[in-house]
């Protein structure tokens, strides 16, 4: 009997201990540690979004291809038209002409070439040169002033005004081989407008039969140009589509570097980036309570308590004579309950009443800081050691500061172990 109590005895601290540990919690003092694992290391997860925010809305590249321009009203030819355009003659620079020298009854006309028109039509558009020393009759019910005014020149605002043309941004030109005639579908900023035509050779003395004969063979050199020039370009973006994302890439794989480099602690740069954004997202959905189980740097006590609407009060400037019961300030130093003086790095004090908090730098050695100690509200005091270990005045320890006649006061701290503090125990400690 005596043995088994004995035996019972020398197991009971370890139950105990194994019970602790089983609810998933641990017990120093009076001091609980939660253990959960949705933990923030570091505040990189606040900087991510504004780091790669610019870069990924502005790093675009346009894929959009050849014919997909063409379908699209926003380019001129291949061009990108810029949203902001002043000026339409910019981008609209093909246009129609009425050829002069045909029949009477019919409407001829051509793409006009002469007054600077010619250039820009064959570089951007080679494949009309198939229809060289050909002219285009028009096919369907206008008159010629008609045709005119809807295809060649714009309505003038007043008979002293000068003719303006209209223009174009592209076209297409397609055939029919059942009916022998062409349809031309012209495009500009506004959108699409299309007619029958067919070609023919200028001189009235040679037959529209000579022309037809040649239909096939002049508009299979049409197409073929086009071809080649869709082709081209396809190739060429596609080219340049692979350099742009190549760098890109480069950039990007650099920039998340220098993050990880400026910005994460050791643990997190352990992790892969596609690991690192499912931990960002998880912090972002849950940024309170990872904020909790984050390590109590001051950095993340502060964002922990703006997150729960306190601002930051700021410190006043201060002269010799500024030193006074009337302001509250007061010359301080720290130390621990054997009398050991303190280095102190960062103190914070938070004013719960009216949630607000000051934030003072010290040092790694001793150094007298300027603090101001309201006492008519209900404020806490947290201080960070040099080696990194928490110290801590409640808000009655607070109050009961003795400040001495030429405003200094040597405060004794709450010393809490850097290894089981986290941003909640702290909050928690002091009931803020």
């Amino acid at each position: 009997m005596n043995r088994n109590f004995l035996l019972f005895l020398f197991l009971f601290p370890i139950l105990l201990f194994s019970q602790n540990e089983s609810n998933g919690n641990a017990n120093y003092g009076k001091i609980k540690v939660d253990k959960s694992d949705l933990k923030i290391f570091s505040q990189a997860y606040m900087h991510y979004p504004f780091i790669f925010k610019d870069f990924d809305r502005k790093a675009r590249f346009d894929t959009t291809s050849f014919e997909g321009r063409y379908l699209d009203t926003t380019y001129a030819n291949t061009i990108k038209i810029a949203p902001d355009y002043q000026f339409r003659e910019n981008y609209e620079i093909i246009a129609l002409d009425v050829y002069d020298g045909g029949i009477k009854e019919e409407v001829w006309f051509n793409f006009k070439k002469n007054d600077g028109y010619a250039s820009p039509l064959t570089r951007n558009n080679p494949e009309i040169n198939a229809f060289t020393g050909m002219v285009w009759v028009y096919k369907g019910n206008l008159t010629r002033k008609e045709f005119a005014k809807k295809y060649v020149y714009k309505k003038r605002k007043s008979f002293f005004k000068r003719k303006k043309r209209r223009q174009w941004t592209d076209f297409r030109i397609y055939y029919d081989n059942d009916a022998q005639v062409f349809t031309i579908q012209l495009k500009n900023l506004s959108g699409y407008i299309e007619f029958e035509a067919y070609p023919r050779y200028t001189s009235t003395t040679r037959s529209i039969k000579e022309a037809q004969e040649k239909y096939e063979k002049v508009y299979a050199n049409y197409l073929r140009t086009l071809k080649k020039r869709k082709v081209k370009f396809d190739k060429k973006l596609a080219k340049r589509q692979a350099v742009f994302y190549t760098s890109i890439n480069k950039y990007d794989e650099e920039l998340w570097t220098s993050f990880q480099t400026n910005y994460m602690t050791e643990e997190e740069r352990q992790l892969s980036r596609e690991d690192w954004l499912l931990y960002y997202d998880r912090v972002i959905a849950n940024e309170l309570k990872a904020m909790g189980n984050a390590s109590p740097t001051i950095e993340n006590l502060v964002r922990s308590i703006n997150i729960d609407g306190y601002k930051i009060k700021s410190i006043p400037l201060l002269n010799a004579q500024d030193f006074s019961q009337e302001n509250n300030m007061a010359k301080t130093l720290y130390e621990k309950d054997n009398g050991d003086k303190l280095a102190i790095t960062n103190i914070l004090v938070v004013d719960v009443t009216n949630k607000r908090y000051q934030k003072y730098a010290g040092s790694k050695g001793l150094k007298t800081i300027s603090v101001e100690l309201n006492k008519n509200d209900e404020c806490i005091l947290i201080a960070w050691l040099r080696n990194g270990d928490i110290g801590y005045l409640t808000a009655d320890e607070f109050n009961n500061i003795e400040i001495n006649d030429e405003r200094q006061a040597l405060i004794q701290l709450n010393i809490i172990n850097k290894k089981i503090a986290s941003v909640q125990m702290i909050r928690n400690q002091l009931n803020f």
